[in-house]
């Protein structure tokens, strides 16, 4: 009903899921409720015993990602409104477009970068590996779905493209590979990775200054 408030969901640290009332959003509990049970996200709690998974795109930038990022951004409303948050305030993401993003220093001046968004039936998250010159020298991407399964794809970045070493589809719950579903079709672009070939290019770079 207009002018009502309906939950909107976030995940805490270990897949935790918190309510907040908010006017007119389309999130529905059970939604909520799906995606803590099949995809455990870690969504939006910044705090100091966040944490993500080591990845091979880690590996040239020097970064240890089982150790807390430096720094953390968001653009809790996907308006393009990115600000800078502190390790113990945890922003509210809406559903559909809001993104966050970790930030880990490396070694040699390099850094890596990852972003993550969720979704109603799909989230994304994205590792980005810069080296001192701003340019883009890794990517993984994976993206996981409320159907059981998702997308992998890692590589180095050569000539300015996505040189893959890996891709591939998986089981959510096995995280075995796995033949391409038949809803992949659906949500083709979903599957492809943003590109970022240079930091100046990132949409929040002009925080990175302050």
């Amino acid at each position: 009903m207009p002018g009502t408030s309906r939950p909107e969901c976030f995940w805490l640290n270990g897949g935790t899921v918190a309510q907040t009332a908010v006017r007119n959003t389309p999130v529905r509990k059970m939604n909520c409720c799906r995606w803590a049970s099949v995809l455990g996200l870690t969504i939006i709690t910044f705090g100091i015993s966040a944490s993500a998974a080591q990845t091979p795109t880690a590996q040239p930038c020097g970064v240890d990602q089982d150790q807390q990022a430096q720094r953390f951004f968001a653009d809790p409303e996907g308006k393009n409104e990115w600000k800078e948050y502190s390790p113990h305030v945890a922003p509210q993401l809406h559903i559909g477009g809001a993104a966050f993003v970790r930030l880990w220093a490396g070694s040699d001046s390099n850094m890596l970068f990852r972003t993550e968004q969720p979704g109603e039936d799909f989230a994304a998250y994205t590792d980005y590996c810069f080296d001192r010159t701003d340019q883009l020298i890794q990517l993984r991407f994976e993206l996981r779905t409320v159907w059981g399964w998702g997308y992998r794809i890692e590589g180095p970045i050569l000539k300015g493209s996505l040189a893959s070493q890996m891709a591939e589809f998986f089981s959510t719950k096995t995280g075995m590979r796995i033949t391409r579903p038949a809803q992949a079709g659906d949500i083709a672009d979903a599957l492809k990775p943003k590109m970022y070939l240079r930091k100046s290019q990132l949409p929040f770079f002009k925080l990175l200054a302050k």
